[in-house]
């Protein structure tokens, strides 16, 4: 099975390919600026393992939930491929790539005063977007790991990739099998927690307007 998959839902930018059996992995830290950066590492890798896009069976990445700009600029490039090679597309949220048996919540920055709130309770995960000001009772008792500090919590915070490309290979093998989360070009979607601000405040005008 040969697979492509890219997350751009956070400052880190990882592309993972596994082509004809050997799997290539890319990881680089661009702050958010993936659309700067992503095409051509897409290009890098393909070339490094002398292999052809089109003989891709599925091609994948993170839908969220994370950086608006960078989930878009993912979602869009895959969409482009899939379309020019007429590929099967694949949506992961970032938390089904991170490796727990144990419960666990993630926490991930949205906006300002807000946070994404990724738990697990040992089978399944839950989404939810939380005010700053809830952590400390949301937290009580958990385990808690994040990307970025959080002052005045008990909250793990590291500073890599929480999941690798290879973990992003693993899970889309799986879901492969499964049948899961495979869309074509038009019916994937990012995995938005929350609306982009931009189109709260159009709803809102329109609202207003009625």
């Amino acid at each position: 099975m040969n697979l492509l998959a890219i997350d751009t839902s956070s400052d880190w930018l990882k592309i993972a390919l596994k082509a004809d059996g050997e799997i290539r992995i890319t990881t680089l830290k661009s702050q958010n600026r993936h659309s700067d950066f992503l095409m051509n590492e897409i290009d890098h890798v393909m070339k490094s393992a002398n292999f052809d896009i089109g003989k891709l069976d599925v091609i994948g990445c993170i839908t969220g939930p994370g950086h608006f700009t960078g989930i878009r600029s993912g979602m869009a490039s895959i969409k482009a491929m899939a379309f020019a090679y007429s590929l099967k597309v694949m949506g992961l949220t970032y938390p089904e790539c991170f490796r727990t048996e144990e419960p666990i919540v993630l926490l991930r920055k949205a906006r300002k005063g807000w946070w994404y709130f990724s738990e697990f309770n040992g089978k399944s995960w839950d989404y939810s977007l939380e005010p700053s000001n809830s952590l400390s009772k949301l937290l009580k008792e958990k385990k808690a790991i994040s990307e970025e500090k959080i002052d005045n919590l008990n909250v793990k915070a590291i500073t890599r990739p929480i999941f690798t490309g290879f973990d992003m290979i693993e899970v889309m093998e799986k879901f492969f099998k499964e049948g899961k989360n495979i869309h074509d070009h038009i019916s994937i979607k990012p995995f938005y927690v929350q609306k982009p601000v931009a189109e709260e405040r159009l709803s809102e005008r329109k609202r207003g307007m009625r």
